[in-house]
Parts: structure tokens; C-alpha cells; sequence
């Protein structure tokens, strides 16, 4: 009777795992291009070829895109299909269990069907917050996640699961990184930063977590920022920093960086502002931009303030420089990688007074202000990277992350 139990559950097992991964290989994900994307940095996001990706969206130049256009990305890199959701409890708003949902079950009915029920009980402990399967709760215990972000900030999510091994997840089809904060009793908590974008859609949007072969889906509505238009015209001397084939080598090699997560948070408390007080803000994080009369096509991914030239610059928050040189576009520049996939950058420096390499503290002084590179006056630039992403710097002067 035992043999007979076996072969029946080893069946039932390969049969689901077949239907899991059909399930899973359905469908194609979206991805909405945002101000500093190119073909290439996408590709390389979603572990494609640029060939591939500009096949399957029928672009013919792949240095033609434009920001806010759909792309369509293969499906083998990630299931896409949308979620039915179930109310769940303990703020978790929205969570279903989608094309992999067989695989929880055929984990369940072969815990069981060996006898092995006393094992799998301890190991997820029979929580009761969510849905069971065959008797046994699948692995998030609790889910935390914002209900809105508003584009430009950043949001967190905080998950409890039974493993050591953090959950992997996206968000609006950007891979988000789980970091772990603690562990109690057998139980592990971990967080990942939500970065949005000033130009991302407003609207519902899908948080996809994952851990072993169980998906949980939350949805995070995207309000709508207030955001200005800004025309700018450069003088005559400074119109060759816009040549495309400049601005894509630099971008491109920033986005190499940023996309970099070298472990938990250096920081402990909200970010210090990066210059002296009194000094004007002449454009926010946001603003769209027009430059020379030409369409308004980009947003303005950091926050100025005029300052005068040699105005020193301090580190917001403690972190390890990462790029300290001129830059071609950004003039001097200078990167702290602060941890946890959050980057500050300093733009149109003057001078650089640090080295890659160095660890720096809040205060310590990284230069001074200047106009150097695609600029029409000293001032303060200050941007903040969350995952690649530009995010609003001054929420992270608010208020602690994560």
C-alpha cells in the first residue's frame, strides 16, 4: 500500500511540475522605456540579446527609442501573465498565486504522501495568514507593501518567510533586490527598495515576489507627481555635449554602475542635505525638459540649487566612492555607492577632492561646485539611483530607508 502511495505521489509531482512550467512560459512581460534607457541597458536588465528585443518590437534602428514607449520582452525570461487576485490578510491587499501554483501543491502532496506531514508542518509552522495548500501554508508568512507611490519616490516592501535564501521579485518588470534585515526562531526578514521613475504610468501596478518555485503578486498603485516643464537653451560652445553617440557611451557606462548592488545599507539615518542652507532650488527632481526648442523627451533626474562656484559639496550619507573624474556630458563627477543598490551622484563639479576607493562619512567633503559639462551656471546638482532608477533625492532627506 506504502510503494503504491509513492508512485502515485511521485506521479502526481511530475505531472504538476509539467503543468507549472507550461504555465510559466506563457505570455510576455512589458517594459515602459524610461529617460536614460537605451535597447542595450534594457537587454542586458532583462538577460536578452538587443537583437532579440528589437526583432520581437520591430525596431529596425536599435538606437531609436523613445522614452515612454512599450516594449513587448520574450517571455523566457520571466512569466508575465497577469494575476487573478484573492484578498488576503495582514496587509498583504492583493495576493495570488499564479502559473507556478503547482509547484506548491506537488511540494505539498509530496510531503504528505511520504509521511513526511510532522516535517513539512515545522518547516512552514502552519501559519494562518494565508491560503493553505493541501493542508500546508505556502512560504511568505507576512507581506508589507505600500498601497501607492507617488512617481519619483520610493517605496519598501518587507517580507517574513521560512528560508535563508532571499525571495527574488520585481516590480513594474525592474528586478528588485532583497536584502535581510534579521532572523528569529527559523524566521527571516528581508526588504527591497521600490525605486519609481518621475514619467512611469500611473496606475495599478504588479509586485511580483517569488521564493522557491511559490509566487506571491501584490498590486501598488502609481499616483501621478506634479511636475513642471523646463526650456532650456544652451549657449553655442556647450551645443555638442547633446551629439547622441556622446550621451549614449556615457549613459551607458553609468548605467553599469548603478545597476550594482554591493550589500546592505551603509546608512542609518535620513540623508544629509549636500550643500549649506539658503541657497535657491532653480529646478526640481521631475521637471521635464526641452533643450534648444527641440521636443520636451527627458526629465530632469536630479534636483539643482544655484550655488557659487567653489561652494563645497559634502556626502549625504556614509558609502564608498565609486567614480571621481570628468565627464564628458556631467562635467566633474563624482558617485557614493551608499549600499543596497542606492547611488548618490554630483554633477558639474568645479573640483574633486576624492578617489574611488575612498569610504566616506556624512560631511566629509567631496568637492566644490562649478558648471562644468552640459551646464549654463554654477550650481548644486544631486541625484539619487535607487536600482538604476532616478528618484526623488529630498524624500530620502525626510525620512529613513528603509
Amino acid at each position: 500500500m506504502m510503494t503504491l502511495r509513492r508512485v502515485l505521489a511521485f506521479s502526481f509531482l511530475l505531472f504538476l511540475l509539467c503543468v507549472g512550467s507550461a504555465r510559466a512560459q506563457e505570455g510576455a512581460t512589458q517594459y515602459t522605456v524610461q529617460s536614460g534607457d537605451t535597447l542595450t541597458t534594457i537587454a542586458e536588465h532583462f538577460g536578452v540579446s538587443v537583437e532579440v528585443l528589437a526583432q520581437l518590437n520591430n525596431i529596425t534602428d536599435p538606437n531609436l527609442i523613445q522614452v515612454g514607449q512599450t516594449l513587448q520582452i520574450p517571455d523566457s525570461t520571466r512569466e508575465a501573465t497577469e494575476p487573478q487576485t484573492k484578498q488576503a490578510a495582514m496587509g498583504v491587499r492583493s495576493l495570488s498565486w499564479g502559473g507556478l501554483e503547482s509547484f506548491a501543491r506537488a511540494e505539498a502532496f509530496y510531503f504528505y504522501a511520504f509521511g513526511f506531514g510532522d516535517i513539512a508542518q515545522q518547516w512552514v509552522k502552519m501559519t494562518p495568514l494565508f491560503e493553505k495548500v493541501d493542508g500546508v501554508s505556502l512560504p511568505f508568512i507576512d507581506i508589507k507593501a505600500p498601497e501607492s507611490i507617488v512617481q519619483g519616490e520610493t517605496g519598501v516592501v518587507r517580507v517574513s518567510i521560512w528560508s535563508p535564501l532571499p525571495p527574488v521579485g520585481d516590480f513594474q518588470g525592474r528586478r528588485i533586490f532583497f536584502i535581510g534585515e534579521n532572523q528569529e526562531h527559523g524566521l527571516y526578514h528581508y526588504f527591497a527598495l521600490l525605486p519609481t521613475g518621475a514619467l512611469d504610468k500611473p496606475g495599478p501596478k504588479l509586485l511580483r515576489l517569488q521564493v522557491g518555485a511559490v509566487t506571491a503578486r501584490v498590486e501598488i498603485e502609481i499616483k501621478s507627481g506634479v511636475y513642471q516643464t523646463q526650456h532650456i537653451v544652451l549657449p553655442p560652445s556647450k551645443g555638442g555635449l547633446l551629439a547622441p553617440d556622446k550621451l549614449k557611451a556615457e549613459r551607458e557606462r553609468l548605467y553599469a554602475l548603478w545597476r550594482r548592488v554591493s550589500g546592505p545599507p551603509r546608512w542609518t539615518k535620513p540623508f544629509r542635505f549636500p550643500i549649506g542652507e539658503g541657497f535657491e532650488r532653480t529646478s526640481p527632481y521631475g521637471t521635464r525638459r526641452s533643450y534648444n526648442g527641440g521636443p520636451v523627451s527627458s526629465y530632469h533626474a536630479g534636483s539643482d540649487w544655484g550655488a557659487p562656484e567653489g561652494t563645497p559639496i559634502i556626502a549625504p550619507a556614509p558609502g564608498v566612492i565609486v567614480l571621481a573624474e570628468p565627464l564628458f556630458v556631467r562635467g566633474g563627477a563624482v558617485i557614493i555607492d551608499h549600499g543596497a543598490g542606492v547611488y548618490s551622484n554630483f554633477w558639474h563639479m568645479s573640483q574633486i577632492d576624492v578617489k574611488p576607493g575612498d569610504v566616506v562619512e556624512t560631511g566629509d567633503q567631496l568637492g566644490l561646485v562649478g558648471t562644468t559639462g552640459l551646464s549654463t551656471g554654477a550650481h548644486l546638482h544631486w541625484e539619487i539611483r535607487v536600482n538604476a532608477i532616478a528618484v526623488n533625492p529630498l524624500q530620502w532627506t525626510e525620512q529613513t530607508f528603509p
